[in-house]
């Protein structure tokens, strides 16, 4: 253990001591309405701490990016990339859907998808 692992431990201990002598010395009727007023006061504290966190929270963009047939799909920016499809241009037999929106990029057949940004990056596909 190092120092502050056990400074903190005697802290600790130490505000567990004083919290207790404290109730101690205001009486059991005292202590359990001052328990009681000092619960909700943390419960409040933690509801607003919740409804602060969940608002914060970004917004999901759509479904996440599928890219197909030597193509580039991205949630974020792409530069310096490009896409080159020198094959006849349908999709190959036994092609599969598009998954589900939510499930993470997917790509296929020559193709990059990402979450974030591309950079310098080439997709080709080829008959």
């Amino acid at each position: 253990m190092t120092l502050w692992q056990v400074l903190r431990w005697v802290g600790a201990a130490v505000g567990l001591g004083a919290l207790i002598v404290f109730f101690a010395l205001l009486g059991l009727d005292r202590a359990d309405q001052l328990s009681s007023v000092l619960s909700l006061f943390f419960t409040v504290a933690g509801f607003v701490l919740a409804v602060v966190s969940h608002l914060q929270q970004q917004p999901a963009n759509g479904p996440s990016p599928v890219a197909r047939g030597g193509s580039i799909a991205s949630r974020g920016s792409v530069r310096g990339s490009k896409a080159i499809d020198t094959g006849s241009g349908s999709a190959p037999s036994g092609w599969p859907p598009a998954p589900p929106g939510g499930t993470g990029p997917s790509a296929d057949s020559g193709s990059i998808a990402a979450d974030g940004d591309i950079r310098d990056s080439e997709a080709r596909r080829g008959s």
